[in-house]
């Protein structure tokens, strides 16, 4: 018994980093020992089904029920990297758990900010702000038009799960209104992402603190006083447009497409010349709040036409540009460095790990001294946009050190394949990270949670690897990682 109260006590005492396993989403639970006692951060809460509908398996309200068990209901800080479906649904799906909760402080992506941060008296909203009400409204568009083609073909299912990524609304939901639902409905499981926005805006009676690349972040004063610090790496800010539309990774940075990596000086492309977008895939108004330059029709032109080509374009860019929006933070705490990267793309990463202009083609031996020492010191690397081809550079993984873990919280054959390199989680990045890193992935962790049995996908290590430092644990819905 005596030895059992020591290691619980040990434990409570320790940082920990838990992911939860809710299928292809993200939703992290870091705690950090200090004098008042354990202060939990929480990153990310989300799931989507995907192009498959396999990728929600369907646990993430018991993942919400055991973090409030675990938590008090009390959080020093709720971190959400990017408005996709995927990272935020879990706010709106498990409203009635979330209606009672404590938090101290909230950062988003500054790509959320809600009004003119130079307007002193009154509220404008902001730039950023009708941006992304154009991009969800495109969205829906989309949607809406694609329920109404009910055409069988292969890129459909591909699109429809960008979409409801994108907004939370379930394809079938507009298929079953003939296309013509306003605002949309839920997915199956409940909540959009419009809901859980909402939620965290204005229901946690906090106000968000929105943060770019190279701010400095306000830590909670609890979790600044157990010596916790932070750095903001991404999104790029508003005046830095280029790199947020930059989807795939430039010359020299190298993505994973093949066994064999040896053609770095290649322009890497996930897919066909024909499914790359382009700042001309967007609307007449999606860029005018960023010079009148910018203005195109093209999109809304896929849109009405509606062809299934023209439509993936049209909704990969959109994906993409979501995902260069995520928030990377990097946390040191007594020494040990934490990197939670989000979904961020081939912008993000180019942005602060080069900097520059995006039309320079850096080279791999071109990172920046600073964005290097980061890479090659880590303790802890949330793996990008669940281990996608594009989320996690060539050159990154080169510059990364050999001591540390990495957590991927991901669901297998959930989007792409195989065959076109696209599959989620990437082969080939898996096992160059491998090289350097214990990797995790919670599609490898069985859900025992009570009512509720989900198993791991078939081939699952049957133990937890052991990492050079720290340890890994189980528990019935989620892994721990004691760095």
């Amino acid at each position: 018994m005596a030895t059992k109260k020591a290691t619980k006590k040990k434990t409570k005492s320790e940082l920990r980093i838990r992911m939860y396993r809710v299928g292809f989403g993200d939703f992290f639970l870091m705690t950090v020992p200090s004098a008042q006692g354990p202060q939990h951060i929480l990153i990310d809460c989300g799931v989507t089904p995907g192009k498959t509908k396999k990728g929600d398996i369907g646990t993430i309200k018991d993942a919400v029920a055991d973090m409030a068990k675990e938590t008090g209901k009390q959080l020093a800080l709720i971190i959400v990297t990017h408005r996709h479906q995927d990272h935020i649904i879990g706010f709106s799906r498990a409203a009635d758990t979330w209606k009672d909760f404590k938090v101290g402080a909230l950062w988003m992506s500054f790509w959320e900010t809600e009004y003119d941060p130079d307007e002193k008296k009154g509220k404008k909203k902001s730039l950023a702000a009708d941006f992304q009400d154009e991009l969800t409204s495109l969205a829906l568009n989309m949607q809406a038009h694609l329920a109404a083609r009910g055409a069988d073909d292969p890129d459909m299912d591909e699109i429809a799960g960008m979409l409801q990524n994108a907004t939370g609304v379930d394809h079938a939901s507009f298929a079953a209104a003939g296309g013509k639902a306003a605002d949309g409905k839920p997915g199956k499981g409940g909540g959009t992402n419009a809901a859980s926005l909402t939620f965290l805006k204005t229901g946690l009676g906090i106000e968000p603190q929105y943060y770019a690349k190279g701010d400095k972040p306000k830590l909670p004063k609890a979790l600044k006083d157990a010596g916790l610090t932070a750095e903001i790496l991404g999104p790029p800010p508003t005046d830095a447009l280029d790199f947020m539309k930059l989807m795939d990774l430039k010359k020299g940075v190298g993505q994973y497409l093949g066994e064999d990596d040896s053609s770095a000086s290649a322009n890497f492309r996930p897919f066909a010349d024909s499914s790359l977008g382009a700042p001309s895939d967007y609307s007449a108004t999606a860029f005018r709040a960023f010079g009148k330059d910018a203005t195109n029709a093209a999109l809304e032109a896929a849109i009405k036409a509606a062809q299934p080509d023209l439509l993936f374009t049209a909704a990969k860019t959109l994906d993409n540009f979501l995902n260069n929006q995520s928030l990377v933070v990097l946390f040191t705490f007594n020494g040990k460095k934490l990197l939670f990267a989000g979904d961020a793309q081939g912008g993000n990463w180019e942005y602060w790990m080069f900097g520059g202009s995006p039309q320079k083609s850096p080279s791999a031996d071109q990172i920046e001294k600073g964005s290097k020492a980061i890479l090659g010191n880590l303790d802890f690397y949330k793996m990008g946009h669940h281990g996608s081809t594009n989320a996690t550079p060539v050159s990154a993984v080169e510059a990364m050190g050999g001591d540390f873990v990495t957590m991927c919280s991901t669901q297998e054959d959930s989007f792409g394949t195989v065959a076109n390199q696209s599959e989620v989680p990437r082969g080939p990045l898996l096992d160059a990270l491998a090289k350097k890193s214990p990797i995790v992935r919670s599609d490898q962790i069985p859900v025992t949670y009570p009512g509720n049995a989900v198993p791991a996908i078939k081939g699952s290590p049957k133990a937890l690897p052991k990492p050079k430092h720290g340890r890994f644990e189980k528990g019935p819905i989620y892994v721990d990682y004691f760095p």
